[in-house]
């Protein structure tokens, strides 16, 4: 790509991202609703009447928005719907977890239209940056993305971070990465802005645009992983809080209690004892045995302290639904749910409210698929 052309997809990139906070509110109360008649518009912003029906008309410009049919409910003529139109931007994530790292594009609805595991060792911080520089570029080509639709680059990272910014405190296993500010290390690497985020708060926002997300506005999210962390997303967008590091749920236990909280490395160790050579979370999902009775052990070990962060979770945010997630495999996260007791009554032995227990139904990792909707998010939606 010349220095000129460049230039110019860049001015073109930064022209149709350029909405303006008025526009992201009528774009993400369509996002919310699925599609949606300008009508009905007017009630799910604060905007006027004019301004929906010129902003809807802009986005529809800008191919960010589609019609279609129109939803026929009582008399009159119907208006067309508006629904976000999946070819109108596209977010490319990238994984560093434990175990391997994982490349994924997703168009501006949360379709996953590319999947692959870069051969780069995950605790090699500038191999991670050359294979992700070089696949990056292939898989653009290949998927033949328009260069100015392209959002940028979200970044999945385990762990916390020390103060607001993209440098984390990881886990040892990918321990190269620690304090390392993860924008700087692929600054240049790609010709699209990059940002990074815990994978946690991916995961939220993963289940927030294609799982619980449609249902609710507000709800809680469990990431079990190698270790155990978690998202929250209120009014329809992830909650990051002062430091960055809301929902690090892991933090409320003491030493004692974090070796019985439900983190897979946990499992994997019991399991290890069992006999069983499973090494890594990778390993754990590809041979999964739902029979092995290591793992009623492992969940009768674990769920006090789930439900004790369940408790905190439900005391404190009061969410509508609390979702597990993560890299789990379904059963063991549906087992769970089913195990876990986290309702308690109050001093006249009424119930407490609580919120429903679901299991998320992404298929695939949701952190990946939450990296690359971040940029997305970041984009057009803030």
């Amino acid at each position: 790509m010349t220095a000129s052309v460049h230039n110019r997809w860049q001015q073109d990139a930064e022209a149709l991202f350029q909405i303006g906070r008025s526009g992201a509110l009528v774009l993400d109360a369509i996002r919310r609703k699925g599609s949606v008649a300008r009508s009905e518009l007017t009630e799910a912003t604060p905007l006027s009447q004019q301004s929906v029906h010129r902003l809807a008309e802009d986005l529809l410009e800008r191919g960010l928005l589609r019609l279609e049919a129109p939803k026929i409910a009582g008399r009159g003529k119907p208006s067309p719907q508006l629904a976000l139109a999946p070819d109108g931007a596209y977010g490319i994530g990238l994984a560093i977890d434990t175990d391997d790292v994982r490349l994924a594009v997703t168009n501006l609805v949360g379709d996953l239209m590319h999947l692959t595991t870069l051969e780069a060792d995950p605790n090699d911080p500038e191999g991670v940056r050359f294979g992700a520089e070089a696949e990056v570029a292939a898989i653009v080509a290949q998927l033949g993305l328009p260069a100015e639709r392209i959002a940028g680059v979200g970044i999945s990272m385990q762990g916390y971070r020390r103060k607001p910014g993209t440098a984390f405190v990881p886990p040892p296993k990918i321990a190269a990465w620690r304090d390392r500010d993860v924008a700087s290390i692929f600054e240049n690497a790609f010709a699209f802005p990059v940002m990074a985020e815990n994978n946690a708060t991916l995961g939220a926002e993963a289940e927030n645009w294609v799982g619980a997300g449609r249902r609710f506005d507000n709800f809680a999210y469990l990431s079990i992983n190698q270790g155990f962390g978690g998202g929250i997303v209120v009014n329809g967008a992830p909650y990051g809080g002062y430091h960055m590091n809301a929902a690090e749920i892991s933090s409320i236990y003491t030493e004692e209690e974090s070796e019985r909280r439900p983190a897979l490395r946990i499992l994997i160790a019991m399991l290890r004892e069992a006999g069983h050579e499973i090494g890594s979370v990778s390993a754990l999902k590809t041979r999964y045995d739902p029979s092995w009775p290591t793992i009623d052990r492992w969940i009768e070990r674990v769920t006090p302290a789930l439900d004790q962060m369940l408790r905190a979770i439900t005391g404190i945010l009061d969410p509508a639904a609390i979702v597990f997630g993560g890299e789990a495999p379904h059963d063991l996260r549906r087992r769970l749910a089913q195990a876990a007791n986290p309702r308690t009554v109050d001093d006249l032995g009424l119930p407490f409210p609580g919120p429903e227990l679901l299991i998320s139904e992404i298929e695939t990792d949701p952190n990946v698929l939450g990296a690359a909707l971040l940029p997305i998010r970041s984009r057009l939606f803030c």
